[in-house]
């Protein structure tokens, strides 16, 4: 006796299209899709650094929060998922004063000497700066990268990686282990005091092949490829 497998048709969340309001727009998207991502194909510009279409999100920069109708804290764009009747506030007096004070943070740990920087003209934190009018050398908060006394590993016959330059938004770490497969980058220390470390140590005694995966991601200068 010949049994018959009746053919069910699965219906995905994600692929179902729906509405979302963003300050006041309709945009269309789909279920479960990525909040930050679809607002930025909408020419919603919601400001991030540690978001790389690229990887996973982390949600580390916390730039992108905004508000949804219904929810009592701020959310990471980056890390919400669509969906049906969404009603979000991108920007308002509150989110821009708090995303101008995250970038002031952000500038008091970070080298701002562009000397060699092979990413001056594509820097993303720069471009924040900007954007919000941040004056590096007027900010509330003093400089106090140099007390970190953070490491530049140039050991690498490759590329440069530059403790003091880096925001440590995760995406060089990621790309390596998403997009290569490879894990070889990672975090060492804790806190204020945090670095990225390839193996064990130095660069050019860990297993990096020099793909160029992490130089890309990157979003400052603080991973470079060398002068050839």
């Amino acid at each position: 006796m010949r049994i018959k497998i009746a053919k069910v048709k699965v219906i995905r969340n994600w692929d179902k299209p729906v509405d979302i309001i963003i300050d006041g727009k309709i945009v269309k998207a789909r279920e479960g899709e990525n909040l930050l991502k679809v607002a930025r194909e909408n020419s919603i510009d919601i400001p991030g650094l540690c978001y790389y279409e690229k990887t996973s999100p982390t949600g580390v920069c916390r730039l992108c929060v905004v508000k949804i109708e219904g929810q009592r804290a701020l959310v990471p764009a980056c890390m919400t998922k669509i969906t049906n009747g969404m009603k979000i506030t991108a920007f308002d007096e509150e989110l821009e004063g708090y995303r101008k004070t995250l970038l002031e943070l952000i500038a008091s740990e970070h080298n701002f000497s562009c000397t060699g920087c092979s990413k001056m003209e594509k820097c993303e934190l720069l471009r924040l700066i900007a954007r919000y009018r941040v004056n590096i050398r007027q900010t509330r908060l003093k400089p106090i990268w140099e007390k970190l006394n953070l490491p530049r590993d140039s050991s690498s016959p490759f590329l440069i990686y530059d403790a003091t330059k880096c925001i440590k938004c995760q995406r060089c770490i990621k790309a390596c282990e998403e997009i290569r497969g490879k894990s070889v980058l990672s975090f060492a220390f804790r806190g204020i005091a945090t670095f990225v470390v390839a193996g064990t140590g130095k660069w050019s005694e860990s297993e990096c092949d020099h793909c160029g995966e992490c130089v890309r991601a990157c979003p400052t200068g603080a991973l470079a490829e060398k002068d050839h």
